[in-house]
């Protein structure tokens, strides 16, 4: 993945909770009712990993051995990280049934844990000791799941898992196409990767700026995406699915301010995608309702009411990640271990 602390270096996770008080995710939010109550994770590290489970259940990673979870809405976190983790970087944490967790260690080495006790007890599944082995994210569609990485040797990394992440094995090289000069993943958000329409949907940036839908065992499609590209700060940071409506956001890292190029969407699931405006560089976004999309960044957010064509700005402040739990909590994520909750007026 590549980091905003140096093309190719981990990035730090940052998580901000957003709890929403409307629990129906079809149900239409109107931004005008709504807005951030901040709060603190307890740490001072910054934080992109963010697995919302419900309104009171969240889970968060980041730099210097973070692994945090909440259980009463974020009022109060408590660590869980695995043992000898002190110096590991967490940049993305997933949740499955059955209190099933798994968290994803960038680099250094690069590892993947897996509790299946809600993170009380965790055991190394998977570890890569290369000098160049980087995880950047891992997404799942019910127990089969994959893991994607820097390219090594001229070929990105992939895994994948059939069992719910208690085995790992390496894809096939020709599962997805050669990296172009400078192209990789960002390591913002964790949401580089997600469950797509059909398979899985991997975004690009830091030369060129591509869609790649995979499926394990066959081979991927890629498109260019109409998104800000040519340098190691520009391309697409983050993919968020509705059926085969889908919404890229991104752009410069390093001139947040840049709005053209920021965002992109497909509807018909990935196969063609039309340029949008974000407001500016964006690193994450979720799905809130049937067209109702939220994209956070580190210098603010942007929701959009008409399912990614235009986008209007949110707040003033500025978050890593963002993603809503299964009954429509809504967490989102912040620098220096900030995290907060997105909340109705009548609900403050």
């Amino acid at each position: 993945m590549i980091v905003q602390d140096g093309a190719m270096s981990a990035p730090r996770f940052l998580v901000v909770v957003a709890s929403c008080a409307l629990v129906a995710c079809s149900s239409a939010l109107d931004r005008h009712d709504h807005s951030w109550r901040l709060g603190t994770s307890g740490v001072g590290h910054s934080l992109r990993g963010l697995a919302p489970v419900s309104a009171s259940v969240c889970y968060v990673g980041g730099a210097n051995g973070t692994l945090r979870k909440t259980a009463d809405g974020g009022r109060t976190w408590f660590e869980i990280a695995p043992r000898g983790c002190g110096d590991c970087d967490f940049r993305d944490v997933e949740v499955l049934a059955g209190n099933v967790v798994l968290a994803l260690v960038a680099g250094a080495p690069a590892r993947l844990y897996r509790s299946q006790d809600g993170g009380a007890t965790w055991r190394l599944v998977h570890e890569d000791p290369r000098s160049g082995a980087f995880f950047d994210a891992f997404a799942f569609d019910g127990l089969r799941g994959v893991v994607f990485g820097d390219a090594i040797n001229g070929r990105f990394v992939l895994l994948q898992t059939q069992d719910g992440g208690a085995t790992w094995q390496d894809m096939p090289a020709p599962a997805l196409p050669r990296p172009g000069p400078g192209e990789a993943a960002f390591a913002a958000s964790g949401s580089c990767l997600s469950a797509g329409p059909s398979g899985f949907s991997l975004v690009t940036g830091g030369g060129p700026c591509r869609h790649i839908a995979f499926t394990p065992g066959q081979r991927a499609a890629s498109v260019s995406l109409p998104m800000q590209r040519g340098a190691s700060s520009r391309g697409a940071f983050s993919v968020c699915w509705s059926g085969d409506h889908g919404v890229c956001v991104g752009g410069d890292y390093k001139v947040p301010g840049a709005s053209s190029g920021s965002a992109a969407v497909s509807r018909d699931g990935g196969k063609t995608w039309a340029a949008s405006n974000a407001g500016g560089y964006r690193s994450s976004a979720a799905w809130l309702g049937p067209d109702q999309v939220l994209a956070v960044g580190s210098s603010g957010a942007s929701w959009s009411e008409d399912g990614g064509d235009t986008f209007a700005l949110f707040g003033s402040e500025g978050f890593h990640s963002v993603a809503q739990a299964a009954d429509g909590a809504v967490w989102a994520c912040g620098a220096d271990g900030r995290v907060a909750q997105l909340v109705s007026a009548g609900s403050k």
